[in-house]
């Protein structure tokens, strides 16, 4: 990738794509080993494709027509394959390699994570479509239900989150809205891969997690399940709020441009992928690991 002056900030955010791209790409050759077969025949690798996406989400864009736009501008040196790209041209693409989404983000958790022993669980809810749109909408939104939340009702999915004390995502699932969070633990755990783990460990949750059989199964295998009303809940329970606060307000999770159920969940991945990553980055650069906003918009 070839560099040209410019401003410090924007030196600063080559720098960081080029970082994030070389990650990328080391990473898809190992789970993708023959994936490269047909690549001179791509405009763009499938590499570059899914820096794109996770470089979308960093720059906090949720329009793919908006960002190539920006991407045309300032970084066809370093993307060429950008260049009189259509939209959709690059949704196809992305849509064929989605499924490598969260192996390229488990990819580096160990560097950002290790073997945690105090783990949070928590879910937040996802709006979908406002009440108005559900009315007009025969079908609804595939996977989505309504739930009461306060004093309102909410149309969407639920977002249900296991993350370590450096607010690190290390396992997540989508449900409907109505669906009880304690039915999440178990798999959430599997999808965490600390089935066969040594170290012991506890789980902090709040109420909606109390159970007496789940805490007596988590027992049996090393885990301390701990839940607390959220009046009690001690300082480090917090960490995966702000994980929460981060994903919606920098990454926009609850204000998808999705149609469907599918393209919800590769944008909540890609969005998942890009926090890790750009925690990773700001790690690998010497900057403070939360601080994402500030380098990549």
């Amino acid at each position: 990738m070839a560099h040209t002056q410019h401003t410090p900030t924007l030196a600063s955010l080559e720098e960081a794509v080029t970082v994030l791209f070389c990650l990328i790409d080391d990473a898809y050759a190992l789970l993708n080993p023959d994936g490269r077969s047909h690549e001179s025949l791509k405009r763009l690798s499938d590499s570059e494709v899914l820096t794109l996406a996770l470089f979308q989400q960093l720059r906090g864009v949720e329009s793919e027509r908006s960002f190539l736009r920006d991407a045309q501008r300032f970084f066809s040196h370093l993307f060429p394959g950008v260049a009189g790209m259509h939209p959709s041209s690059l949704h196809r693409r992305l849509r064929k390699l989605r499924r490598f989404l969260e192996p390229l983000r488990r990819f580096v958790l160990p560097e950002l994570v290790g073997d945690p022993e105090t783990l949070v669980v928590d879910s937040t809810l996802l709006g979908v479509l406002h009440p108005r749109q559900v009315k007009q909408s025969a079908a609804g939104f595939e996977g989505a239900a309504w739930v009461k939340w306060g004093s309102f009702a909410v149309y969407g999915v639920k977002l249900h989150l296991i993350c370590s004390t450096n607010r690190i995502p290390i396992s997540y699932e989508l449900t409907g809205a109505n669906i009880a969070d304690v039915l999440l633990v178990r798999e959430l755990l599997v999808g965490a891969g600390l089935d066969e783990a040594s170290v012991a460990r506890r789980l902090l949750g709040d109420l909606a997690y109390c159970s007496g059989a789940l805490g007596e199964e988590l027992a049996k295998r090393g885990i301390l399940l701990a839940t607390e009303k959220a009046d009690r809940r001690p300082p480090i329970r917090q960490q995966v709020e702000v994980c929460f606060a981060a994903l919606k307000r920098v990454f926009g999770m609850d204000g998808t441009l999705a149609k469907t159920l599918t393209g919800l969940a590769t944008r909540i991945a890609a969005k998942v992928a890009a926090y890790t990553y750009g925690c990773y980055v700001n790690r690998i650069l010497g900057r403070p690991q939360g601080r994402i906003k500030e380098l990549w918009a």
